[in-house]
């Protein structure tokens, strides 16, 4: 399928107990732990899930609150494994000058010049993980995560690496653009695989500008 514009409904959020369902908790012997949740009661006794995974963990952890996730720990983490990031557009193309009020910031700090993509958790039912999009006003992202509340193609929420910018976000329906994982317009060129390779690395350039 070539890439499509669909209207979708694009919400921010962040790696806070909030956006993300986890709350701070001491372990506690067993399958338990003490629960810090800012959202209900100050304290409270938790099941904890037990496994190899969380054998190191400190006294004080981050742990799920949601979902079949119930308190496992929370390493901050999107579901594919790899680290939540903020869409960070090419310099001079209009979604960053939309975000005009970071250019000082990206000019002072030259590895802020390089884009790069934003996290977007999506019912990966419909948009498979490396899912590209781009949202207009944020950038591109790729599809690296997924939640419980994303249901259906209509649905996208976007990584922002605060809460107050996420806030600001709130949600918007917009046109997006979706891109499905080998379905670019260079992998759809009848070409070598290896002229391909180098196309891809020109366009990588040609994006830190435009």
């Amino acid at each position: 399928m070539p890439p499509f514009y669909k209207e979708l409904e694009c919400t921010g959020y962040c790696s806070c107990g909030y956006c993300c369902d986890w709350e701070w908790g001491m372990i506690l012997p067993g399958p338990f732990y003490l629960g810090f949740s800012p959202k209900g009661f100050p304290m409270r006794l938790q099941g904890r899930k037990i496994g190899h995974i969380d054998k190191k963990l400190p006294l004080i952890s981050r742990y799920w609150t949601a979902t079949e996730l119930i308190g496992a720990p929370y390493y901050g983490f999107t579901s594919n494994g790899s680290v939540p990031a903020q869409a960070r557009p090419p310099i001079l193309s209009k979604d960053a000058l939309l975000q005009y009020q970071k250019l000082p910031g990206r000019l002072l700090l030259p590895w802020r010049l390089f884009p790069r993509h934003g996290t977007i958790a999506a019912d990966t039912n419909f948009y498979p993980f490396g899912t590209c999009m781009h949202i207009p006003g944020y950038g591109w992202g790729e599809v690296e995560d997924r939640g419980g509340a994303i249901v259906g193609p209509d649905k996208i929420d976007l990584y922002h690496c605060s809460h107050n910018e996420a806030l600001r976000w709130g949600r918007k329906k917009l046109q997006v653009k979706v891109v499905l994982p080998g379905e670019g317009p260079i992998d759809n060129l009848k070409i070598p695989r290896p002229v391909k390779d180098v196309l891809k690395g020109l366009a990588w350039v040609y994006n830190i500008v435009f």
